[in-house]
């Protein structure tokens, strides 16, 4: 739900590409960043809105 899942003991990662997948699911998609040092940290997304709904809280002013 989170975008991203740890599996064995933080061996693995799998990153989800497609928040809200299939329209149901609910969750969040995310970034893997990892810098020279293999620290990592991601950035995580929602799903946009659906058409018709307007979020004003998720765009920038200029958007708007």
């Amino acid at each position: 739900m989170e975008g991203y899942n740890w599996a064995h003991p933080q061996l693995c990662v799998t990153v989800f590409s497609a928040p809200n997948y299939c329209y149901r699911c609910g969750n969040q998609a995310a970034i893997m960043l990892v810098d020279e040092n293999l620290n990592h940290s991601f950035i995580k997304y929602d799903a946009s809105p659906e058409k018709g709904e307007k979020d004003k809280s998720r765009a920038p002013d200029y958007f708007l």
